[in-house]
């Protein structure tokens, strides 16, 4: 496997002028992480210890940690997270290919029950469609029908189309004739012995009020079973121990880190263990671990459905700090979750945009990847959810099947908001020039170098630039004027006698404040300079 070009790791927090030197090698694409391993045990999920861990140690520790980031260890020389089992870039992807071309279980009927659905809050069951095709199937909290199973298929769509591992969820409308009690189903008593499955047993969860539809239709989302054999979530912070493939610590995956970005727009707050799962792919010594995201219905307004808290996305569920910064204010600050009106629409529950702040959007529970988002890992986030087209947005709220066309429109604006204020918020933690690439030689004019540089918020930003050109040992050998309207800038290299440059630049706000430096970093290439790095935030 080719030599990674992570240079930076060895010099974290050092400035452009530091000895950070890439190599002129092909730039990492895919990381080669699927190498034959044995079966790793299953992890088992703990609901007490993970309540303790997430609501107070996690919280404490976190709290009381005055260090930096490190630097994201799962990314190539220009910054960006290369496919791998934990990720997949999806660029070129389209709104139309939200949703795979198979047609789901609602075109092999009639469905055969196998068992009630093991695990979780909410009722359900497993089946096998006419194809033999099995589905976990569950459905809306009660009293709130439609939320949390519309949020699923979106948040889920949104998440894929990211780049993560998802599996296949999707709304299905049907009728209870429509399934068949396996001879071999079992379901539990109170007791949890468990007994032969009864057709009662499956009309008692069918007759739940926020499970029907008109026409005596029931409404359910069904999740499909993903190939291979599932070993657990994985953990906030560390590796797999039993899978030689899992090299990095998960709070030092950029793709993870990013999730606190993601994880805002989508108002993501049940982010925890068991809401992610490993899967093992293959057989014992051949197979490989593949990491996946799961169980969405908590996403957009799908939680505030089972508990209608407004500071759902504001607070913490135990939230410490606003415990110890609350008590001398005696109640008396407003909390920006005092400010929401009423929900959107029933169907969507509380989910807004006005109020939304991403830099201020808490999760439910604290999680190490989400504290060591970096600038560098929330600008790589922003540009990825800059790939999200309002045409996307749609096809992903049209699977969440809403019961009037104008509900999908409340629900699409929202996003659409969404995604701005975050999108300007990330991009924002540094200096945002963007689709930099080797100079270009100006014609006639012998040394005479264009680098280019695109400031990806637009021209009405109200930023100006400031481009400093250095050597390898951090001294200053060109300097442009310090308020450029865009980041491309010209030198003339015709008297520079180097074979390696740094060019640094460092943008200011309206307010006068200096954004954190992106610096590329260039060398002699067939006797044409070529880009070989880019780093951010002064990494």
């Amino acid at each position: 496997m080719k030599k990674w070009l992570l240079l930076l790791l060895l010099v974290a927090g050092c400035s452009s002028s530091d000895r950070v030197r890439f190599t002129d090698n092909p730039v990492i694409e895919v990381t080669h992480d699927t190498t034959p391993i044995a079966e790793p045990l299953e992890t088992n999920y703990k609901r007490l210890s993970h309540l303790v861990d997430n609501l107070i140690l996690r919280q404490t520790r976190l709290g009381l940690d005055p260090s930096s980031p490190a630097p994201a260890l799962d990314v190539n020389s220009m910054g960006e997270v290369p496919n791998s089992s934990w990720y997949t870039n999806r660029a070129s992807l389209t709104a139309d290919d939200l949703f795979i071309s198979d047609p789901g279980p609602e075109s092999f009927k009639p469905w055969t029950v196998t068992g009630m659905k093991i695990g979780g809050r909410n009722p359900g069951f497993v089946f096998a469609d006419s194809r033999g095709v099995r589905w976990i199937c569950k459905f809306d909290k009660p009293g709130e029908p439609v939320v949390s199973t519309a949020a699923d298929v979106i948040a889920n769509k949104l998440f894929y189309a990211l780049g993560y591992n998802t599996p296949d969820d999707r709304v299905v409308i049907f009728l209870p004739a429509d399934l068949l009690i396996g001879e071999k189903a079992k379901t539990k008593n109170s007791l949890g012995v468990k007994r032969k499955m009864l057709r009662e047993d499956l009309d008692e969860v069918l007759s739940s009020p926020h499970c029907l539809c008109s026409g005596g239709m029931t409404r359910a989302l069904v999740s499909r079973f993903l190939p291979g054999k599932p070993i657990g979530g994985y953990s906030y912070q560390g590796t797999r121990i039993d899978d030689p493939n899992d090299k990095i610590p998960h709070q030092n995956r950029r793709s993870l880190r990013a999730l606190r970005v993601f994880g805002a727009w989508l108002n993501h707050i049940d982010q925890k263990v068991d809401n992610t799962l490993d899967i093992f792919i293959g057989k014992n010594g051949t197979g490989y671990v593949r990491h996946y995201m799961v169980d969405f219905d908590g996403c957009l307004g799908g939680f505030w459905a089972s508990r209608h808290e407004s500071r759902i996305g504001y607070e913490h569920d135990l939230d410490l700090g606003k415990m110890l910064t609350g008590i001398p204010a005696l109640g008396l600050t407003v909390q920006p979750y005092e400010l929401l009106g009423e929900v959107p629409h029933p169907e969507i529950g509380m989910l807004e945009a006005a109020v939304f702040d991403p830099a201020t959007w808490k999760p439910n529970y604290a999680n190490d990847y989400f504290s060591k988002c970096s600038p560098a890992d929330a600008f790589w986030a922003g540009t990825k959810l800059m790939q999200i087209t309002d045409d996307m947005i749609r096809a992903a709220v049209s699977g969440g099947k809403y019961s009037s066309k104008d509900i999908e429109n409340i629900m699409t604006d929202i996003l659409i908001q969404r995604r701005d204020k975050t999108v300007a918020w990330a991009l924002t933690r540094v200096s945002p020039v963007g689709n930099i690439d080797n100079p270009l030689r100006i014609a006639g004019r012998l040394g005479l170098m264009r680098f280019q540089g695109l400031n990806i918020l637009g021209k009405t930003s109200g930023l100006t630039w400031h481009a400093e050109l250095f050597d390898i040992d951090g001294n200053l050998i060109l300097s442009s004027p310090k308020q450029m309207t865009n980041p491309a800038v010209t030198f003339d290299l015709h008297d520079v006698d180097e074979d390696y440059l740094v060019l640094q630049w460092t943008a200011t706000g309206s307010n006068g404040k200096l954004l954190p430096p992106t610096t590329a970093h260039y060398g002699i290439s067939d006797k044409q300079w070529k880009l070989l790095g880019i780093l951010r935030d002064g990494q």
